[in-house]
């Protein structure tokens, strides 16, 4: 970390590991897995397995091949997925890194001869689209002669399919996709199997099947209320500008907010550039030593300003910080003023901001 950082991302990794742990309890004999695809979901992915190796986890998953191919020196002989598919153009990694592709189509099926490693196998995945169309074979696809052509081919180490509403418990959809997969996964029985991520494991136990695969809980935000997980980011940035204002003038551009009294403003690095999205303008918060602040005038690409009028005089300096993220106001809070999900704010903070770890 550099001296006077314009943000600064503490992520507590002892949260991250106390988090992975939960899912372990709330998922029974289920294998708890760890998904941490885009940067460890904007928390920096090689420090974030790293702890979770330590901590016990054997199996990581991300999107791409080359994410997961970063992945290798931070987690040693663990196993780690990808969700993508096989394509040609992965087999290098694939093989230098010891990476497991999903199989998301046939077709993808004909590239496996060249996979075979020096014991003549290929490990591969099985993903099964069990009525969300996003990624995956149809879940009908699945006979015992396609099962005999996939372990033919290679050793499938998952079958696995994902749930389109778990974030609902009211949603009866999730009950449809859970009753096609357990169809589907008897098809190929000695194939361990995996539906939940983090909305799944807490719909109860007839949705872990083998491995659960928490995504977005491992980093405090489960996506329905749930006991046991704490939020591991706390985002700051720092005081680049403090100003006297008059009533009646304007703040940020196009002159969205007019100043009713004199003021005292400060201006605060970090924008729409970093993660503090445009839509807190005129809207958001910020909080140091327990006082909130709210945003005035437009979010800039590189700054925002906050009026600090009723804060005793000397509360914050410039080279001070405010927390505009942390387990008490946290991304969710964010996301609800933004109109969007906390999975969108944590991924766009690692854009600028630099990562300072607790529990290394």
């Amino acid at each position: 970390m550099a001296l006077f950082d314009r943000l600064i991302a503490e992520i507590d990794l002892n949260a991250i590991a106390n988090n992975w742990q939960r899912c372990g309890a709330l998922s029974g004999h289920a294998v708890t897995a760890a998904v941490v695809k885009a940067d460890g979901y904007g928390h920096g992915a090689s420090a974030v397995c790293a702890k979770l190796y330590a901590t016990g986890c054997r199996i990581f998953f991300t999107a791409s091949a080359s994410e997961a191919a970063a992945l290798r020196p931070h987690v040693h002989d663990a196993k780690i997925g990808y969700f993508d598919g096989l394509f040609a153009g992965d087999l290098d990694l694939i093989r230098e890194y010891d990476l497991i592709p999903s199989i998301n189509d046939p077709d993808q099926l004909t590239l496996l001869p060249r996979l075979k490693n020096e014991a003549g196998r290929t490990e591969i995945m099985l993903q099964l689209d069990t009525g969300m169309n996003r990624l995956g074979i149809d879940w009908r696809w699945l006979t015992q002669d396609t099962a005999e052509i996939i372990q033919r081919h290679g050793h499938c180490s998952l079958v696995y399919s994902h749930l389109s509403s778990a974030d609902d418990p009211t949603s009866s959809f999730s009950a449809i996709q859970q009753k096609r997969f357990a169809e589907a996964r008897m098809i190929m029985p000695d194939c361990p199997a995996s539906l939940a991520a983090s909305g799944g494991i807490l719909l109860g136990d007839k949705y872990h099947f083998d491995m659960v695969r928490p995504g977005i809980a491992l980093y405090g935000y489960p996506p329905v209320a749930a006991e046991g997980f704490t939020p591991a980011l706390t985002l700051k940035a720092r005081v680049l500008q403090i100003r006297q204002a008059k009533a009646g003038e304007y703040v940020g551009y196009n002159s969205t907010h007019k100043l009713t009294r004199n003021s005292v403003l400060a201006t605060i690095a970090g924008g729409y550039a970093d993660g503090i999205r445009r839509q807190l303008s005129n809207h958001g918060q910020v909080w140091h030593n327990d006082l909130a602040a709210p945003i005035l005038g437009r979010v800039s690409m590189d700054t925002h300003v906050i009026d600090i009028t009723d804060w005793p005089n000397g509360m914050l300096g410039t080279l001070d910080y405010v927390t505009i993220i942390a387990p008490n106001h946290d991304a969710n809070v964010m996301a609800l003023l933004s109109d969007t999900i906390c999975y969108d704010v944590l991924t766009s903070l690692r854009l600028r901001a630099s990562r300072s770890y607790v529990g290394t």
